[in-house]
């Protein structure tokens, strides 16, 4: 059975009851001074998507979405991620549209310091092998931007 964070919004099998309501653990470990990066990513991520709703009201639905590789799980939930198939490196967003040649539109969020892996590094070869568009964003606006121009 799966539930929602109460603070990101994340569907989730792992979530602690706080005095604010069951939440995933990274939004309970970003609370208490850990991981403050992955939180600020999140942040800006969820910004993003909430913006697109709005800016790209004809965008398709499903072909715009984010890949849960991200966050902190429990040991017995990371296993069966990776047996189902999820591979670290892969960017947070993806947009499945061609468009100006490219197959797709991979967006990877990052803080103002944040640096790519090792792992994303080689997913941004391989996608952008392929013909896909590959960049890193440090803000909505930059994210925005750069999904305005892909589109147009």
């Amino acid at each position: 059975m799966t539930n929602k964070c109460n603070i990101c919004g994340q569907t989730t099998r792992s979530l602690i009851k706080t005095e604010n309501g069951s939440v995933c653990l990274n939004c309970y470990s970003s609370h208490k001074g850990k991981k403050k990066h992955r939180n600020e990513e999140a942040q800006i991520q969820s910004e993003f998507f909430k913006q697109v709703r709005i800016l790209f009201p004809k965008l398709p639905s499903k072909l715009l979405f984010a890949v849960p590789n991200g966050g902190s799980r429990n040991i017995i939930e990371a296993r069966n991620m990776k047996y189902q198939g999820v591979v670290p490196g892969v960017a947070d967003v993806i947009l499945l549209i061609p468009k100006h040649g490219y197959a797709s539109l991979c967006i990877e969020f990052k803080t103002a310091r944040g640096k790519q892996s090792d792992e994303q590094k080689e997913f941004q070869r391989q996608a952008e092998a392929c013909g896909s568009k590959y960049v890193v964003v440090r803000s909505v606006t930059q994210a925005i931007k750069i999904v305005k121009k892909y589109l147009v």
